[in-house]
């Protein structure tokens, strides 16, 4: 889901900031970058951060940045590559789809494991209302992501396999 959103958010980044030209003889920044650079533009807008406040609070959310990372692999997509030839999902034995709902349950867990940890580590920096602060500003980005996403497929269409695409989930 995190890797959709990404994807979702660099692209709509593309057209967005696609219009913003670079001077000449300046390269323009890769798309990873701009994304990065309106997360961290959003954050930092919304929590309103006093300099002593973001020395201590940028180290803190790049480490969680680098440990979700690490735990936003996706066993579902990794299970269903190895079963795609043998039919898909209905053609999955109930140990092998209980043994993909526990991975499943087990990234959950060190996702949130790795949320607990760093939310903690904010409270020792940032006062509890710029903690909640985070989160409702990484929620917003999220909701900005998919709705650029929305406009960027044309409006109401939700987002799906394309006309004509081969659905992969049943694969």
């Amino acid at each position: 889901m995190n890797k959709i959103l990404i994807i979702a958010f660099a692209l709509s980044t593309l057209s967005a900031l696609g219009q913003t030209r670079p001077q000449p003889g300046q390269r323009p920044s890769p798309p990873k970058e701009r994304i990065e650079s309106a997360k961290i533009g959003l954050i930092t807008r919304e929590l309103r951060l006093t300099p002593e406040e973001a020395k201590a609070f940028w180290p803190i959310y790049n480490a969680m940045e680098a440990d979700l990372k690490k735990a936003n692999r996706d066993p579902l997509r990794e299970g269903l590559k190895t079963v795609r030839g043998e039919g898909g999902i209905d053609n999955l034995s109930d140990a092998q789809a209980r043994e993909l709902l526990a991975e499943l349950d087990k990234v959950g867990t060190e996702r949130e494991a790795v949320r607990r940890k760093y939310q903690k580590e904010f409270l020792k920096v940032l006062p509890p209302q710029k903690v909640l602060k985070l989160h409702v500003a990484e929620r917003k980005f999220r909701q900005e992501v998919m709705e650029r996403l929305k406009d960027a497929r044309g409006g109401d269409r939700p987002p799906g396999p394309r006309h004509g695409a081969r659905p992969s989930m049943e694969d």
